[in-house]
């Protein structure tokens, strides 16, 4: 993790927003089902879906509930996660706009890290892209330059995220939201510095990934214009999206910006993403590679 803290930056604190208290029935119901999720999520066995159809009130109650077990075991907030940022995602769940969680620091790893193959409840990968904060001038920027001015680094980044509820399940958004979109686990390579150019932002918005196994098969592929057409629109999102709920990002903030690729089961040994058009000193068709270990559950 010390090379992770290096990139975190100096993001720490509360950063959840504060939800309205409920009735004492209304508190009772919710503490069933905020029970229910953490013990699944921790002892990582498939949870009944007893969340849908819940107001976006309820369930973001239910996500902070989460977040506030979790946090003293895996750190503080240190970033937020994007998901749902295409319409074939959005189609699969019922809804027509994204949804947001919160990142922990120990749910960061580093390129190269080992993890157990049973790691969540129905652990799963994908390719993802992550951006850092550089600025608090993100919180005021108008224009995509100005956004993009105000991050310092882009990230290549793999997303372990775990689906939590059973095999099959129907759910739908306020389901997602409760188990904090999936949050487990990323990995994360080294940062490549960003700048406000013209040429950054083309470059954005034409990388490709390749998610392979470990025989080395691609097993899924995605593009950055998958990312709400461009990542710097999900980014816009994400800032909007916080600070409609009081929180303002900070400089050293992590916004992982949503799945290039589809979501995949696991596989044992060395996962990783091959990207494609992100790093400016690579000739062309060469790639950029991120993996993890994945290792069998003792």
């Amino acid at each position: 993790m010390a090379a992770i803290a290096g990139v975190l930056g100096a993001s720490a604190g509360a950063r959840l927003p504060i939800i309205s208290q409920p009735s004492q029935l209304a508190q009772s119901y919710t503490d069933i089902i905020a029970n229910t999720l953490y013990r699944h999520y921790q002892l990582k066995y498939p949870a009944p879906v007893m969340t849908t159809g819940l107001s976006i009130q309820q369930a973001t109650r239910l996500q902070v509930d989460l977040i506030g077990r979790l946090s003293p075991e895996l750190g503080p907030i240190v970033g937020f996660k994007a998901a749902l940022t295409s319409p074939e995602a959005q189609a699969q769940i019922g809804v027509n706009h994204p949804l947001y969680g919160y990142l922990l620091e120990e749910m960061l790893l580093e390129s190269g890290d080992s993890v157990s193959l049973g790691f969540g409840a129905r652990p799963m990968a994908e390719a993802d892209l992550m951006v850092r904060v550089g600025s608090e001038a993100i919180n005021s920027a108008t224009t995509d330059a100005e956004l993009l001015a105000s991050l310092d680094a882009v990230i290549p980044f793999m997303e372990l995220p775990d689906l939590v509820y059973r095999a099959g399940a129907a759910i739908d958004g306020t389901a997602l939201i409760a188990v904090n979109v999936g949050a487990r686990y990323g990995v994360m390579g080294e940062p490549i510095a960003l700048t406000p150019t013209d040429a950054w932002m083309t470059r954005l918005g034409n990388i490709r990934a390749h998610l392979f196994n470990d025989a080395g098969q691609t097993v899924a592929t995605g593009e950055s214009s998958q990312l709400l057409g461009h990542p710097i629109q999900v980014v816009r999102w994400l800032r909007d999206s916080l600070a409609a709920q009081g929180t303002e990002l900070r400089a050293g903030d992590l916004l992982s910006l949503g799945s290039m690729s589809a979501l995949v089961p696991v596989e044992a040994g060395r996962m990783g993403v091959r990207y494609f058009g992100l790093a400016p000193n690579l000739p062309p068709g060469r790639s950029l590679d991120i993996f993890i270990n994945l290792e069998p559950p003792e």
